[in-house]
């Protein structure tokens, strides 16, 4: 029986094999292409070269253009603004770089020449006290025009075309990713250890206001989504970035919360992004209601896909692991592209569960001839 994008998704996340495994380009900021490799490809493919504008700002993340999703066969789209409502971001000059503040009250700069990302520079939160949290801003929730704008382009994909649609509350961070973000990594990680109340205190006021902007986002956007992505990286390349107690006892609690609220507005799949090594964590975000995991990085600590697969694969979907792109897909060639792809196809997709992207992003300088082999194998491959 032939099946449309939307239900060949829907049942591969209720680990049923449709006709064929779902393909992701773009539906998620950390399933993208950065805006130098999608120009690079759609070179190498002959495709016209429009004006690039720029969706994620951190990222370096284009709009990517429905021509290329269509020749690529992608079943998932991203449910975003038209370019010009989003405003957030009013780049400066500052020397040899671009800056812009965000709505946390944090900088963040790319070089002007050769730069790749915006990297978190000045962070309005500069020590670890519970005075200064009580003094900070925090920042003001979507408005109802960013809201309604969303939800006109949500209702014209659900009720105009049949691709499996992804959104999100694109307020910030998760609970562990967005503390970081307003006072570094290293006082974040420091305040846990020296003064848990103080950390504790500003993780349970983001998780307020990220419950609070995912009610009201829900509430006009969640019956036309299937997916709800939230990123959230407590792993890194070689172990978690805390252990496994920590996380149980000071993120998990906010984390489930957040899932309970949006599993009470919508019938939508919960995504959860964690980089790196997040073997250990998966038991607990199966039992908090996670149902999808993301990006799935072959090449950290423990992150087997066959081993994923066989302990986990009844209880959650992968979404990624189709091909490594911090060895293989950037340096490997076309052929070693291909067997990577044919490996984790058949360590994934049995069984349904399996959604086939790259890991995370793909970056600049990965060669178009790599990023062809990678989605010419699975097209080669991806019918069950």
């Amino acid at each position: 029986m032939p099946v449309n994008c939307r239900e060949r998704v829907i049942a591969t996340l209720n680990h049923k094999e449709p006709d064929r495994i779902p393909l992701d380009l773009g539906g998620t900021i950390i399933s993208s292409i950065t805006k130098n490799a999608y120009i690079s490809l759609k070179k190498h493919l002959g495709l016209e070269i429009e004006e690039v504008k720029i969706l994620d700002h951190v990222q370096q993340l284009p709009y990517i253009d429905e021509e290329l999703l269509q020749k690529l066969n992608v079943d998932v789209r991203m449910v975003n603004t038209d370019y010009d409502s989003n405003a957030e971001q009013q780049y400066f000059e500052e020397g040899d770089y671009y800056c812009f503040y965000d709505r946390w009250g944090s900088k963040l700069c790319m070089p002007r020449k050769n730069g790749h990302y915006f990297d978190w520079v000045k962070f309005p939160i500069n020590d670890i006290s519970i005075k200064t949290l009580n003094k900070y801003r925090w920042p003001e929730l979507d408005s109802d025009m960013f809201i309604s704008k969303l939800k006109e382009k949500a209702k014209y994909l659900y009720e105009n075309t049949a691709y499996a649609l992804a959104g999100t509350s694109i307020f910030g961070g998760g609970v562990f990713e967005q503390p970081a973000r307003i006072m570094g990594m290293e006082r974040f990680l420091t305040s846990i250890a020296l003064n848990e109340k103080f950390v504790n205190m500003a993780m349970e006021k983001i998780t307020e206001l990220y419950i609070e902007n995912c009610e009201r986002y829900l509430n006009e956007i969640g019956k036309y989504i299937q997916v709800f992505v939230y990123w959230n990286d407590i792993a890194g390349q070689t172990a978690p970035l805390i252990s496994p107690d920590t996380y149980r006892r000071l993120i998990k609690p906010k984390d489930k919360r957040i899932i309970e609220m949006v599993k009470s507005r919508t019938d939508t799949k919960f995504f959860y992004h964690c980089c790196g090594a997040a073997g250990e964590f998966i038991p607990d975000f199966i039992e908090i209601g996670v149902d999808i995991l993301n990006p799935v990085q072959v090449s950290a600590a423990g992150m087997d896909t066959a081993r994923l697969k066989k302990e986990f694969g009844n209880d959650i979907s992968f979404w990624g692991g189709g091909c490594d792109t911090q060895y293989v897909l950037p340096f490997g060639t076309p052929d070693e592209v291909r067997d990577e792809v044919k490996k984790r196809i058949n360590d994934l997709a049995e069984g349904g569960g399996f959604i086939f992207s790259a890991i995370h992003n793909i970056q600049d300088g990965v060669p178009p001839e790599n990023i062809m082999a990678m989605f010419e194998t699975f097209e080669e491959f991806r019918k069950y």
